[in-house]
């Protein structure tokens, strides 16, 4: 018995790996919401880089389909909102990166919105539009929103 709960709290302690592959090493994250039919405030995105988080500059839904010149502001959000924000970077599901850039499921197809992410680890870039009635990735979803309005 005292075997079987050691090997339960080692498995416990050892067992749990980080979502994230690469965590600390991102060069940016981006993540955001966005909305195809809507009046105002259709997106919302922040950049996380290094120490440095900033709000989207007015973008645009239809920037992201070019996501290359997405706009940030220049000033820096508080430091609580960075910390959300790296928490929320190390919550990136690892099978994500499994996945092809681009869409993931049919994102905003009746109107529901998509999650935005968009990450650079050196040379390499990932970046998708997740439909958050994706199973795997729901839960992900809703870190992301509640991330974004914890900042808003």
């Amino acid at each position: 018995m005292k075997n079987t709960l050691m090997f339960l709290a080692l498995l416990l302690a050892f067992g749990c790996k980080k979502e994230t592959k690469d965590a600390g090493n991102f060069d940016y994250f981006i993540f955001g919401t966005a909305y195809g039919k809507c009046i105002d405030n259709c997106v919302t995105l922040f950049k996380l880089e290094g120490e440095n988080l900033y709000a989207d500059d007015n973008a645009q839904y239809t920037t992201l389909s070019n996501s290359e010149n997405l706009p940030f502001q220049t000033t820096n959000l508080p430091a609580d909102k960075v910390a959300l924000a790296k928490t929320l970077q190390t919550q990136i599901p690892a099978n994500l990166y499994n996945e092809p850039n681009g869409n993931v499921g049919c994102p905003d197809c009746y109107d529901q919105g998509l999650y935005f992410v968009k990450i650079k680890i050196g040379d390499t870039i990932h970046e998708w539009r997740i439909d958050r009635d994706v199973e795997e990735y729901a839960a992900f979803c809703d870190l992301i929103r509640t991330a974004k309005e914890q900042m808003e």
